[in-house]
């Protein structure tokens, strides 16, 4: 079983429609919400679905522009008929998503990199 602790963030007048989802959607608990567009989730593993599916399946609605996954806690005794799910798969979706969004063509990724004497990372 695992428990993620999530922040949702979606634009504020979504808020309301997605709140009533999320509530909805098994092994997930609202937390306190700011009214800004951020909301606070735990989700828990279900039954049917590892807690990492239903923050995937989350990751994919229309109305969501962000989840960051801010605390994970995993137990190691899985039920054995657990099907296999890949809890990295969700990542190669989001910037896919992104650029449709954006109404971008898709990004060539350059293999230049660069150096640290060129000022990459300084505040």
């Amino acid at each position: 079983m695992s428990v993620l602790g999530v922040v949702v963030r979606v634009h504020p007048k979504n808020l309301g429609a997605v709140k009533q989802r999320l509530a909805r959607t098994p092994g997930v608990d609202l937390g306190p919400d700011a009214g800004d567009g951020r909301l606070i989730a735990v989700i828990e593993s279900t039954a049917a679905d590892p807690a990492a599916a239903i923050m995937a399946e989350v990751t994919r609605w229309p109305e969501v522009l962000n989840l960051s996954l801010v605390f994970e806690q995993s137990d190691g005794d899985a039920p054995e008929n657990t099907p296999e799910f890949d809890f990295r798969a969700w990542r190669g979706h989001v910037g896919e998503f992104a650029r449709r969004q954006a109404g971008a063509s898709p990004v060539s990724v350059s293999t230049a990199s660069t150096s640290v004497n060129e000022g990459a990372g300084e505040a």
